[in-house]
């Protein structure tokens, strides 16, 4: 039996839908895998302890948890890593993700990195106006603010530490509240949807906004090879706002940038905005490489 960890934030993530639906299909295909909390786990003398008790050897690990050196530590544990320790830790950072990830199929919008006492002239010269501030490590859409005056800015170094570094960008207005989301395994797109809110520049699904499948197409596909080729990064959610407005656009993929991607994504919108097994890709992804050993 093929035994593996999922690193993440409690060993009780009963609430998760993320982790139920691993564990759950990791189970089906006859595989054990537990849920290892980092905040249950600490490391004595090159031993790693989980609720106390040292953690044996496996076959593999599931890296879900973007902080940190313990997740480095379980990795050393397992004989295969999937979404390794060193490129976890580097692609978490949006600043690392629009320096380096490139593909002939998106934009990377105009952007500039520096601290919240950033003089406001400096950015508008740079990117524009409204620009958009995000938190080089956030997720789910916390940390991101749409800025438009000088008071919008302002809050900033008065609602976080002035050391505080933001990665500000350029503002793609016409994908106000919509976004491309799709899921990679391993350089293949398996999955997507279009994100859609109301009352929010953000598309967040933790933020409410709805969901519906949109087609893989060979342009998403090109975009998946060409990212995991750069990160080597197995499982990841990948973010791309519409250049075109739906009025402007005589496909929805006329012109995409790049807005993010997420190292440590759910699956509960895309399974069901899809109707695809996300989960059981994964697993089964998992369980091929070992088969073919």
């Amino acid at each position: 039996m093929l035994k593996g960890y999922l690193v993440e934030k409690y060993n009780n993530m009963s609430g998760a839908y993320t982790c139920n639906r691993l564990v759950e299909e990791a189970k089906a295909l006859g595989m054990d895998l537990r849920i290892i909390g980092i905040h249950d786990t600490y490391v004595v003398d090159g031993t790693v302890y989980n609720a106390g008790v040292p953690l044996e050897k496996r076959d593999f690990l599931i890296n879900r948890y973007k902080w940190g050196k313990v997740p480095g530590e379980l990795s050393e544990l397992v004989t295969r890593t999937y979404n390794p320790y060193a490129a976890f830790a580097k692609y978490v950072n949006k600043f690392d993700q629009v320096k380096s990830i490139r593909s002939e199929e998106f934009r990377v919008p105009r952007y500039i990195l520096g601290t919240g006492l950033l003089p406001y002239e400096t950015i508008i010269e740079t990117i524009g106006l409204p620009f958009v501030a995000k938190g080089l490590e956030n997720s789910m859409g916390a940390e991101i603010s749409l800025i438009q005056t000088p008071d919008d800015y302002k809050k900033l170094s008065v609602e976080y530490d002035m050391s505080k570094e933001w990665l500000f960008e350029e503002y793609i207005s016409t994908s106000y509240g919509r976004d491309l989301r799709f899921y990679s395994i391993r350089g293949n797109a398996v999955a997507a949807m279009v994100r859609k809110s109301q009352g929010d520049f953000r598309a967040n699904v933790a933020l409410g906004a709805s969901v519906e499948s949109h087609a893989i197409t060979p342009k998403l596909q090109k975009i998946a090879a060409d990212i995991y080729a750069q990160t080597k990064l197995d499982f990841l959610g990948i973010d791309l706002l519409f250049g075109k407005s739906p009025e402007e656009a005589s496909d929805i993929e006329d012109e995409l940038y790049f807005c993010e991607i997420n190292v440590m994504p759910g699956i509960e919108g895309i399974e069901e905005a899809s109707g695809q097994n996300i989960a059981g890709h994964i697993l089964r992804t998992i369980k091929e490489d070992f088969e073919i050993e």
